[in-house]
């Protein structure tokens, strides 16, 4: 194969892998889509943790999310949901806000990957794939659901480092820390000031605890 059709099959697949991913949330499509698609909100810690379990540092480098009725269908626009890092060299320690949006529907957590370093000659990296997390029905990296026209709020993703490294779903704890994450997506996303965030937690046993907020 030369030169010329390689860029041309590289190009062609990169159109197709875009076409499932969802859109960031933006004004514009937000006000034309609001009322037939979902959104779904989150914040992730990109930075590098020190001491992480049995490593010198690691950290967070991609997470994706899956419609699941999609699994063998083949999928379509705004069906899958991908975060990377925005460098694999020195991200700010800080919880960045994220908003997608999406069609209605069951989301899982379906792969991961962690960069880890045992010293600075030493590094590598951890990594779950869809076929380790996605098991005929079964979602082991955990799932959530959004119907059209709501807006969710489904955790903050960072590190757990108690064992070895992995993704773990973090939550805002209590009403106040609630209301105070739901004013700071509203200042990122302006358009959503008078719309309803509501709390759901994607439900994981693997990649986080169980929490309910309390009324």
């Amino acid at each position: 194969m030369n030169r010329i059709s390689l860029i041309i099959l590289a190009t062609l697949l990169l159109t197709i892998s875009n076409l499932t991913e969802a859109a960031k949330l933006k004004q514009r499509a937000y006000s034309k889509q609001s009322e037939t698609m979902g959104v779904i909100l989150m914040h992730v810690n990109w930075g590098r943790q020190w001491s992480c379990a049995n490593y010198q540092n690691a950290q967070l480098v991609s997470l994706q999310f899956e419609k699941t009725s999609l699994a063998r269908q083949g999928k379509n626009k705004n069906t899958e949901i991908q975060l990377k890092t925005p460098s694999r060299l020195s991200v700010n320690p800080v919880d960045l806000p994220y908003g997608f949006l999406v069609e209605p529907g069951t989301y899982a957590f379906t792969s991961w990957s962690i960069k880890a370093a045992r010293s600075m000659k030493d590094v590598g990296y951890l990594k779950a794939s869809h076929e380790e997390l996605v098991d005929d029905t079964k979602y082991l990296g955990g799932t959530v659901n959004v119907e059209a026209g709501e807006v969710i709020y489904i955790g903050h993703f960072d590190l757990d480092c108690a064992y070895s490294p992995v993704p773990w779903r973090y939550y805002a704890e209590g009403k106040e820390s609630f209301e105070n994450q739901k004013a700071e997506y509203r200042k990122e996303f302006k358009f959503l000031r008078n719309e309803e965030i509501k709390y759901r937690l994607l439900e994981t046993t693997n990649y986080g605890r169980a929490y309910i907020l309390e009324d």
